[in-house]
């Protein structure tokens, strides 16, 4: 009977997701919080209010930034939207907005699916 139920939480332990934050989440708490990311170096700031620097230095604001626009170009996705919500709730006073110029449903998402299968 102790075993048995120690294989039945074993199966719970594999079933409950962990907490992981997805690749816009990540790169959208470097460019946040200004931490030093290969994935985020050679982004781009346009803010009015920095001076220009020469072609070669990619100015930086030096103050974390705490609320931020997040547009994925394409399709966007409820899991994505989640992932940056739980974030904003585990980071007190940050807050993002979230858009895409596609939503899919799941039954949309596997037709796109099969009729790029079709090509």
């Amino acid at each position: 009977m102790n075993s048995g139920s120690q294989f039945v939480m074993e199966g719970v332990k594999n079933l409950v997701l962990k907490q992981q934050n997805l690749p816009v989440t990540r790169i959208l708490d470097s460019l946040m919080d200004m931490k030093s990311n290969p994935e985020t170096d050679d982004y781009r700031y346009f803010d009015p209010k920095m001076l220009r620097g020469s072609e070669s230095s990619v100015p930086r604001n030096k103050n974390p930034f705490q609320e931020a626009i997040v547009f994925v170009v394409g399709g966007g996705n409820y899991i994505e939207y989640q992932n940056l919500v739980d974030y904003t709730k585990a980071k007190p006073g940050k807050h993002v907005l979230y858009g895409c110029s596609e939503l899919f449903n799941a039954s949309q998402f596997l037709k796109q699916l099969s009729q790029l299968g079709q090509k």
